[in-house]
This record gives structure tokens, C-alpha cells and sequence, in this order.
């Protein structure tokens, strides 16, 4: 069998979590190893989540620690072959969905992570399967994406935004979280969207006549929107509190390492991840 190429693009998340947290994730982590326990199915908003740890490495003198999360997708529950016949899908003791590939750097309180399913949902299951090593639950632990310094100050120094301008492809509203944006859910509802399409909007806006968004909620648009492969064009317009046009592309916002893997396989499996994060965070650890 041939190999297959797959590009595949590795994003980085500070972590925000009390000091204590990393202790724990550390100790528990370590802990399912010396009982041979590295892998469980958990419930996490009402999709089923396998997580599974992998053997603790070092990168560069700095203690790493993988894991690897299938994430069940519930729009799948029909099988259909080529004679005709549909039929549901039995599973038993297990999930069919989407897999996440997560790397934990404790001493940067950095989270490196792709997927091969919707890249819109990474940080939602890297936060939920974090939480889960998150022996106090009323201290959160919260990440975010690392952004290119220079883009993402500037984007919050303008005092007046009047045009927001992104391209993306319809998988990309395939599977919208309760979390999106609520212009994001609205386009997710639509019932003109087929598969394959590429939408273009073109928002003007203005929030004193009330037509427009705020300023929170570009901000949430553009954090969201930049997060995904499959917007092609993210653009903010807008002025600066002297007057100034300032003219923003959030394109690529964010830090992020793209990579070539060669598989034979559908899916990609443990080590080829590991080997793909690992050079991800090496590239990271330079420029650190």
C-alpha cells in the first residue's frame, strides 16, 4: 500500500491554572502508568471521550507528557453499503469519532496539539481533558492560543472597528460547539449550506448605530475564526484612537508549526503523532 501524505498544523496554548495544578497533573499522570491504568472512557458534555496517556519523555532537559483523546461524533449512526443495505453502528465497549493528538510542557505551561478532525474543537477538548487532571474544581483551568505578538496588539489597540471580512468552507460549521461565537452558530443553522462551498462575508460594522458588533465580539470572531484551517481570509479594518486607518490580516494570527506525515494508514496513529509533536515542540523551544 502506498503512503499517504497528510499535512497536519500544531498549535500551541499557554495554560492558565493555579500554581498547584501542574503538581497534580504530574503525579496523576505518572500515577496511571505504575498501575497500568493509561487509558479510561469519560463523559465530558454529553459525548463520550477516551483518554489515553502515553509513557512521559523529555524535550530539550524539559519533562513532556502526551495523550491521545478520541472524541466521539454523534453524527455518525448510520453505516451504508455498496449493496444497499443501512444499517446503525454497533459499537461495543468503544467509540468511532474523532481523534485529538495533546502534548502537556509543565515547566512552560504549554500545551501543544493537532487534530485530524475539526480544528475548531481542539481547544475544547485540550481544555476538557486537562480539567480532568483538575483535582479542585473551583479552580479553572483555562487555555488560549498563543498568539503572534505583533498582530494581536495591534487588533486590540483599535478604538473603532467598521469592516470585518473572512472566508471560510462549509465543514468548517459541520460541527459547532454551544461555545462559538453566536454569528458562528447562526451560519451553522442555515439551511442554504451544502458541503464543498465556500462562504465570503463581508460585515460592516458600526456600533454606535447599532448595526454592528462590539468590540468583545469581534474580538471573540476573530480569536475563533483564526483558530481554524479552514478560514482562508480573516480581515479586520479599522482606527486607531488618533484617527489612523489600520488594515489587519489574522490569516495566520497564531503561533502554529505545520508539518508533513507519511502513513499508510486512514488515521494517524500514537507514534507518528508523537514523532510530529515532538518536532513542533522542538521548533517552539527554539524561538522560546
Amino acid at each position: 500500500m502506498n503512503k499517504l501524505k497528510k499535512i497536519i498544523t500544531v498549535r500551541f496554548f499557554s495554560v492558565e491554572a493555579e500554581d498547584h495544578f501542574f503538581e497534580q497533573f504530574i503525579s496523576t499522570f505518572k500515577a496511571n502508568h505504575q498501575n497500568d491504568n493509561d487509558s479510561r472512557i469519560v463523559n465530558i458534555r454529553n459525548k463520550k471521550n477516551l483518554v489515553k496517556t502515553l509513557p512521559p519523555e523529555s524535550q530539550s532537559n524539559l519533562e513532556s507528557f502526551s495523550l491521545v483523546v478520541v472524541r466521539e461524533r454523534n453524527t455518525w449512526q448510520t453505516k451504508a453499503t455498496s449493496d444497499g443495505k443501512i444499517s446503525s453502528i454497533a459499537v461495543n465497549q468503544g467509540i468511532i469519532g474523532d481523534s485529538y493528538f495533546l502534548t502537556v510542557i509543565p515547566e512552560l505551561k504549554v500545551v501543544a496539539g493537532f487534530t485530524p478532525g475539526p480544528s475548531t474543537t481542539l481547544k475544547t477538548v485540550a481544555t476538557s481533558t486537562m480539567e480532568l487532571f483538575n483535582n479542585n474544581r473551583l479552580d479553572k483551568v483555562k487555555l488560549d492560543l498563543i498568539p503572534k505578538e505583533k498582530e494581536f496588539s495591534a487588533l486590540m489597540e483599535i478604538s473603532d472597528y467598521y469592516n470585518l471580512h473572512f472566508k471560510i468552507d462549509s465543514s468548517f460549521l459541520d460541527d459547532v460547539s454551544d461555545s462559538a461565537p453566536k454569528l458562528i452558530q447562526d451560519l451553522s443553522k442555515a439551511p442554504y449550506l451544502n458541503s464543498g462551498m465556500q462562504l465570503s462575508l463581508d460585515l460592516n460594522l458600526d456600533e454606535e448605530s447599532g448595526t454592528g458588533l462590539s468590540k468583545e465580539k469581534v474580538i471573540e470572531l476573530v480569536n475563533y475564526l483564526s483558530n481554524s484551517d479552514d478560514c482562508s481570509t480573516l480581515k479586520v479594518k479599522g482606527k486607531n484612537s488618533d484617527g489612523s486607518v489600520v488594515n489587519l490580516d489574522f490569516g495566520n494570527a497564531f503561533l502554529n508549526h505545520k508539518t508533513e506525515i507519511n502513513t499508510r494508514q486512514k488515521y494517524i496513529d500514537e507514534l507518528t503523532a508523537k514523532r510530529a509533536l515532538s518536532e513542533a515542540i522542538q521548533s517552539y523551544i527554539s524561538k522560546w
